[in-house]
């Protein structure tokens, strides 16, 4: 992975914080990850927006700040785990790991593979849903990268040129 500039974080967390997290959850949240966020909790990086082609076939952009872990503010990934609640229209087997400023979520996507460790990564938009065939309402997700690696080498320092 490239090295990034951080823009700001909470300082370094202890790794039982993430592994609580992972037996509280059952998933197994991608190593690199993990190693990143140990150091960073709560991070924002200059480099933090990414394209991607969204699902209607347009080409979108999105910034990214990392939720944090344990005793901060606000942001804590804890409190996004509604993503994955069908109650809040959400999708079994999602984890937020980031949130974008617009309000939408970037997750770990687990559907294909519960038990892997390297989840493809994808958008969950707050505001835009869709109705499946059994009647259920959802919110749509958007694929974005086939690992959390590849996710981090698309992120890139957004220059307005204006």
């Amino acid at each position: 992975m490239k090295e990034f500039t951080v823009f700001m974080d909470e300082g370094p967390i202890n790794n039982s914080l993430i592994e609580s997290f992972e037996h509280n959850i059952n998933y197994c949240l991608p190593f690199n990850y993990k190693l990143i966020i140990t150091k960073h909790n709560r991070l924002r990086v200059y480099e933090d927006t990414f394209d991607f082609v969204n699902i209607y076939g347009n080409k979108d952009n999105r910034g990214l700040t990392f939720l944090g872990y344990g005793d901060i503010k606000y942001g804590k990934i804890e409190d996004n785990l509604r993503i994955s609640d069908p109650l809040y229209y959400g999708i079994p087997n999602l984890v937020a790991f980031g949130e974008c400023g617009n309000g939408d979520m970037i997750c770990f996507d687990y559907r294909d593979d519960p038990k892997g460790c390297n989840p493809r990564v994808v958008l969950v938009y707050h505001d835009d849903y869709i109705t499946q065939e059994d009647g259920t309402i959802q919110m749509v997700v958007n694929f974005v990268a086939n690992s959390f690696e590849e996710f981090m080498d698309m992120l890139y320092e957004y220059k307005d040129e204006w």
